[in-house]
Parts: structure tokens; C-alpha cells; sequence
């Protein structure tokens, strides 16, 4: 009975969070593109929401890389160059590599055992060309990696530059590169075999392998289509 006693109250999102959420869901299935402009008065009329609640929900979309603002001209679901990708990864290699080491240090069986289950959720999301779950899963999987190193300011500096970067790395795709995903989730299982080694090092050089592929991948995929 004392065990339940500690455990936290279930929290139901905020309606801003809940409209988030569907904003970002219908950016990443396409019905909102790269470069759209988000009218508040329309959009919330559409939603059946109030423009303040509107306003909540894309200050998140914002601070999490999903739309952008722009002096004088409105709101725009955000759009990424490749050269805007590279510099992103720069930055977002230089704190993962750190994060692994630490989390490498720190896991437990309970997070390896979760890590396992999402490179599942990923693996079933590829194959369905699912692009919102594969997202969420794999949000998930690296929000435990940054959780284990215990340092939530390199927790939060991941978010904020990770969080749009793997949605719009998504939003770049075609049907036909559900193979590509399916790759994806295998990249995360050789992370977490890092990760299950406990050792910072090899952990390290699992991440780097996996996560060099993936990109050396799409930049080769996305430097063709910019050239076309």
C-alpha cells in the first residue's frame, strides 16, 4: 500500500498541449507542409478552439522546431534546408555522444528492457510507413537516453534541437523509403546493444556507427534532390 501511495497522480494534457499534438500529428502525416502558413483565425475556427489556446499550442510547436514565426508575416510550419540539417546534427552529435557515455554508465535493466520495446514500436511503425508513430517512438527512445545522465539541462539542450530535427528528417521521405526506416529501427537496436554493453566507450562507438549510416544515407538521398 505505501508503494501505491507514492506514485504520482495520472495528468491529462492541457487543451494547448492537446492542440499541439494535433498540429504536430497533421504536420507529420502531410496535411500541413514544410513552408504552410498558419493563419490563428482560420485555424482555430477549424479546431473549434479560441485563438489564446491556439497561441499556447504553437509557442511548444515553436520552442520544439515545428513552425517558425516571422516578423509581420504570420506563423509557417517550419522549412529545412539540408544545410540547416548539417549544422543541426553538428550540435546534436556533439551533446548525444556525451549523453551515451553517461547514460551508458547509469542504465538499468528496466530502461534496456524499454529501449528494447520501442526499437519494436519503430520496426512495425516502418514497415506500416506510420511516419507519427515512428516519430513518438523514436522521441521516446532518446528521451531515455537523456533521462539516464542525469543532467537535465544536456536533457532539455537535446529536446530543443532534436525534437523538429527527427520530424522533419521524416517529413523529407517517400513511401517508397519504408526500407529506410526499417534500417532506422535496426540503427536503434545497435545503440541499445551499446548501451547493454555498460561500458561508455563501446556504447560511444555503437552510437557514432549507427547514427554516421543513417545520415551518411539521407544527406547522399536529400543532396540528389536539392541538385535535381
Amino acid at each position: 500500500m505505501e508503494a501505491l501511495e507514492k506514485l504520482s497522480p495520472v495528468r491529462r494534457p492541457s487543451l494547448p498541449e492537446a492542440v499541439a499534438q494535433k498540429l504536430r500529428d497533421a504536420i507529420l502525416v502531410g496535411q500541413l507542409k514544410p513552408g504552410d502558413r498558419l493563419v490563428e483565425q482560420k485555424l482555430a475556427g477549424s479546431l473549434g478552439i479560441g485563438q489564446p489556446t491556439l497561441r499556447e499550442a504553437l509557442k511548444e510547436l515553436e520552442f520544439q522546431g515545428f513552425v517558425r514565426k516571422s516578423p509581420k508575416k504570420g506563423t509557417y510550419v517550419t522549412k529545412v534546408t539540408l544545410e540547416d540539417f548539417r549544422k543541426i546534427q553538428q550540435v546534436r552529435m556533439a551533446l548525444e555522444v556525451v549523453a551515451i557515455e553517461k547514460a551508458a554508465a547509469n542504465v538499468t535493466d528496466a530502461a534496456l528492457a524499454e529501449l528494447a520495446r520501442l526499437v519494436t514500436v519503430m520496426r512495425k511503425a516502418g514497415q506500416k510507413f506510420d511516419l507519427a508513430a515512428f516519430h513518438k517512438s523514436d522521441l521516446a527512445f532518446h528521451r531515455i537516453i537523456w533521462d539516464l545522465t542525469g543532467n537535465e539541462y544536456l536533457g532539455l539542450a537535446l529536446e530543443r534541437i532534436a525534437f523538429g530535427l527527427f520530424a522533419f528528417v521524416l517529413l523529407q521521405r517517400e513511401p517508397s523509403a519504408a526500407n529506410e526506416f526499417i534500417a532506422a529501427a535496426e540503427q536503434h537496436a545497435q545503440i541499445a546493444a551499446g548501451l547493454r554493453t555498460r561500458d561508455p566507450g563501446r556504447a560511444r562507438q555503437a552510437f557514432v556507427e549507427a547514427t554516421t549510416d543513417f545520415w551518411s544515407t539521407y544527406h547522399g538521398v536529400n543532396s540528389t534532390k536539392e541538385e535535381s
